[in-house]
């Protein structure tokens, strides 16, 4: 069987104003024996409604990731990365007749056969740009020489810069996730793993693939060797955006319509050695962290209430009333606890929790042709990005709602709420990485090598205390709701098969329970509130109402203020240079105002008699009609 390229095909999508989107070029060509142009096979027939999303009509450029079924194997997927761009007509060189607006748009995609989603939009947006700026579209050499230059580039690599820690993560910002979301970070981490049905939604679109994406890649070996059937799913009935295989999986193998150049080099795909996450640093770490000081404000969550709330940490008897708090005075020692739990390999626990398996999706985005998908039985959980507002309303395709833009995390069941609610000590560890993050340290605390690093010692502490028995103390440290929820996943039990029910050796020896288990402090009762005022709906109003609050105070004691100042300068203004002529000034003015005043005075002595006539004149007219 001939090895596949990295990259599979380089398209042109374009909008037509009467046939919408369509593909006016790829190459190779889609189907083969054709010129690929305006032509998708049947299983990917809107797959131009991927390339261009809904509503980028209002962006002049943006990006969009999406994942499709393999053509020629049920149990593999494609990855898309595309740049769409929207130009004036005026900058066209050469204008077609089908040129019709003010603005043409089109998008540049390229089909991956691994998920280096990150790694390829650096250079798209580089071809793009190139494409763009000739201003002739029909001229296509530049994308040809692209989709060999990249092939080339990628196969010509050593398996080691394949490996998971270097192109897969490129592109995925996670500080400025852990800085938007801060702990509603760690609940869609752990919310993935329940296999639930979460629609994200939000425009523009990149912010969307960038959130399904992170969290994805913060799952050790995941995005690396789990990521092969997120986009597979068996359908009950024939369907239009997904192919149509026959039972035996060897016929289909017989028909290719993918038309690859030969590989000089074999590119290792998803069934490559992945080199452990904490040994193995990233390339590089492409955009500069955003300093920005995230407040308990940056978004609320319609989840849990206090009233809603069960403890979930261990109080011992004195030692909670001091006022020292481990996790504050033994740093070198969560350091430690970490490090043993990271030095223990992926392959040695057998990760990754398959969590994309078996009807299971993750399509970082998706077109609203594809919403019937959503509904057939054979797919049982899925975590998707939308950006057409009908996914938004219809509330029966969701168990959670996750809107981007404001961060807020919606979830409809009152029991899944308590699952994915954070004990006291998720709540020690989100703050952990939010503050080394806000304050980077020099020893490389705070990047996002170290978040991942945090992330995969706190999976391997929750997967060794998923073990123990029901009604342990350990389970409770990562909700024990959470817990019991988890051990019914399918990706649970998949993982209990493929470790010999749970038998891992590499589990000895190592501490037992959460990393940041200890007792009940003031710092903590802090932390709970501010989640709760962050993620209850009660909170979120009583946020509003203070923020209104603190506005019209401040507009009032500014305007207070205004007057004072405006008041206390015409007291205080300095006196004109003409001073000795001030006493026959303030002479003549007080004559005037003597004068004013004498004036004044017989004006009302005159009214004042003026009255007594009329009184008198009218009391003279009754006695009158008496008589």
């Amino acid at each position: 069987m001939a090895t596949k390229n990295p990259i599979l095909h380089i398209l042109v999508v374009g909008f037509h104003h009467k046939k919408g989107c369509q593909v006016e070029f790829s190459y190779p060509p889609l189907i083969a024996g054709t010129e690929g142009r305006q032509e998708c096979p049947s299983g990917w027939k809107y797959l131009p409604t991927l390339a261009l999303p809904d509503g980028s009509h209002n962006f002049n450029k943006d990006f969009v990731c999406f994942n499709l079924p393999s053509l020629v194997d049920p149990h593999d997927s494609i990855y898309g990365i595309s740049c769409y761009q929207q130009i004036p007509v005026e900058e066209l060189k050469i204008r077609t007749a089908d040129v019709t607006r003010s603005t043409v748009q089109k998008s540049v995609c390229a089909l991956l056969s691994i998920p280096i989603y990150g790694y390829v939009e650096v250079k798209l947006s580089l071809i793009a740009h190139a494409y763009f700026e000739q201003g002739d579209f029909a001229c296509t050499d530049i994308l040809e020489r692209a989709y060999e230059q990249l092939n080339a580039c990628l196969t010509s690599m050593d398996p080691l810069e394949l490996a998971p820690s270097r192109l897969h993560f490129v592109g995925l910002p996670l500080r400025e996730l852990v800085l938007k979301w801060r702990h509603k970070l760690l609940m869609l981490y752990k919310l993935l793993l329940l296999q639930k049905r979460v629609v994200c939604y939000g425009s523009p679109v990149q912010p969307i693939c960038a959130l399904i994406l992170g969290v994805v890649s913060l799952h050790p070996g995941l995005l690396a060797d789990g990521f092969q059937e997120v986009a597979c799913v068996k359908t009950s009935r024939p369907m239009s955006p997904m192919p149509t295989f026959g039972t035996p999986q060897e016929e289909q193998k017989k028909f290719s319509p993918i038309s690859t150049s030969p590989v000089t080099e074999t590119a290792p795909t998803d069934s490559a050695d992945e080199a452990s996450p904490v040994e193995s640093p990233v390339a590089s770490e492409q955009q500069s962290p955003r300093e920005e000081e995230d407040t308990l404000s940056a978004g609320s969550t319609k989840e849990m209430t206090p009233g809603s709330e069960e403890s979930q940490c261990s109080l011992e008897d004195g030692a909670a009333r001091k006022p020292g708090l481990v996790r504050e005075t033994s740093v070198d020692t969560i350091a430690a606890n970490f490090a043993s739990l990271c030095a223990i390999k992926p392959e040695e626990w057998a990760a990754p929790i398959r969590i994309f398996h078996e009807g299971n999706l993750c399509l970082p985005y998706i077109s609203l042709p594809y919403m019937d998908l959503l509904t057939d039985p054979s797919v049982k959980g899925y975590i998707i990005g939308a950006s057409n507002v009908l996914f938004q309303q219809k509330r029966n395709l969701a168990d959670v709602m996750v809107d981007v833009e404001n961060a807020v995390i919606d979830v409809y069941d009152l029991e899944l709420k308590r699952q994915v609610q954070l004990s006291t000590e998720d709540l020690r560890f989100a703050d952990f990485i939010i503050k080394n993050v806000q304050n980077p340290k020099e020893d490389a605390e705070g990047s996002e090598v170290w978040i991942r690093e945090q992330f995969y010692g706190y999976m391997v502490a929750m997967v060794k205390s998923s073990l123990h028995p029901e009604g342990s103390k350990e389970l409770e440290h990562f909700n024990v709701n959470f817990m019991n929820a988890l051990k019914q996943t399918s990706c649970y039990l998949d993982w209990l098969t493929r470790s010999d029910g749970g038998t891992i050796a590499a589990f000895d020896n190592h501490i037992v329970g959460h990393p940041f288990a200890g007792t009940l402090s003031v710092a903590d009762m802090k932390l709970r509130i501010a989640q709760t005022m962050q993620n209850s709906e009660s909170g979120r109003k009583l946020n509003q109402a203070v923020n209104s609050t603190s506005r019209v105070v401040g507009g009032a004691l500014t305007t207070a203020k205004g007057a004072f100042s405006t008041w206390w300068t015409s007291i205080t203004a300095a006196v004109p240079a003409g001073q000795q002529q001030q006493p026959t000034a303030q002479n003549d003015g007080a004559q005037s105002n003597n004068n004013s005043t004498t004036t004044d005075d017989t004006s009302e002595d005159s009214d004042v008699e003026a009255a007594e006539e009329d009184d008198s004149g009218d009391y003279s007219e009754e006695e009158d009609d008496d008589q």
